[in-house]
């Protein structure tokens, strides 16, 4: 039998773009060696940002406390003009974890890039910008639904034109690969903490998950002071036949916080589409956005 679950999610956020990164507590973003001639450029930089967090009247959410929410550092360049790339690593992750980035471009044709390796796949504007550019320091609760999404190995194309892009890309797995092998108890939401969700998961780079993914953007207006975006992303997610569940969950906007708002799976799943669609404006010093994100799970046939 077969059961589909859809999960939707919505945000709306509205900010005075002088306090745009008020919470991004960026100690160093910058690139620290630059070296360039006519066929060679290189670049090593990196990133270090600091959280501190503190609640009131919600026990679900944890104690006081400050972390390093992200401590990078990159390498980036290109080789022999129509060849680039790209190593970045996390150092508040560890092993294969770390690698956020690894790829290689092809710069050969007008106007477009051929990616190798493992980088984002197409979700969101949030998910695609990086944390120096977002508005807040976390990415917003709906990139939960991008749980088998941001940076997995693949190949992707993309192309442009002075207000529009396209692209498309097929990804399969994360160098950090996880594959759920069981799982126990019920779902977690609100302010209930005894009935978390438990799973065992092991390493593989043979989990089975592949994602074909695409993005669309168009920008009808853009000049000094004034934009309008749009935007829509289509993926479509392959699970396989190993993996137990699909896990999907959500902490409070700060990595502070160690316990999660949802957490929540479809067991024996199948497939996942997602859909988003998304907009954003800019009028001097005000902005606002909004996205609007669609995931439809279908479990396996012989799943009850």
């Amino acid at each position: 039998m077969k059961k589909k679950y859809l999960l939707l999610s919505i945000l709306a956020a509205f900010a005075l773009s002088p306090l745009a990164h008020a919470d991004d507590k960026s100690l160093l973003s910058s690139s620290l060696a630059k070296e360039k001639n006519d066929d060679f450029s290189l670049n090593l930089g990196g990133r270090i940002q600091a959280d501190y967090a503190t609640y009131f009247n919600n026990p679900i959410e944890g104690s006081a406390g400050a972390k390093f929410r992200r401590a990078r550092i990159f390498t980036s360049g290109n080789i022999a003009r129509e060849w680039g790339f790209k190593f970045q690593y996390e150092f508040t992750d560890s092993g294969a974890a770390g690698f956020k980035d690894g790829y290689f471009t092809y710069l050969g044709l007008p106007n477009s890039t051929i990616t190798l390796g493992q980088s984002k796949t197409f979700f969101s504007m949030d998910q695609l910008n990086s944390s120096n550019d977002n508005v807040m320091m976390e990415r917003p609760l709906l990139e939960a639904l991008d749980a088998y999404g941001d940076r997995r190995m693949g190949l992707k194309f993309t192309t442009h034109g002075d207000n529009w892009m396209l692209g498309l890309g097929g990804f399969m797995n994360a160098l950090d690969e996880k594959q759920v092998t069981s799982y126990g108890g019920i779902v977690r939401s609100g302010t209930n903490k005894t009935t978390a969700l438990s799973t065992k998961s092991s390493n593989t780079n043979q989990s089975g998950i592949y994602t074909i993914s695409g993005r669309a953007t168009y920008v009808p207006v853009h000049s000094e002071g004034s934009d309008l975006y749009f935007g829509a992303n289509l993926n479509y997610t392959g699970f396989g036949q190993q993996n137990a569940a699909a896990l999907y969950s959500t902490r409070p906007e700060t990595s502070v916080a160690s316990t999660k708002l949802l957490e929540t799976y479809v067991s024996n799943p199948s497939s996942q589409f997602q859909y988003t669609l998304e907009t954003a404006a800019v009028a001097g010093p005000f902005s606002i956005e909004g996205a609007y994100v669609g995931a439809n799970v279908s479990r396996l046939s012989n799943s009850v």
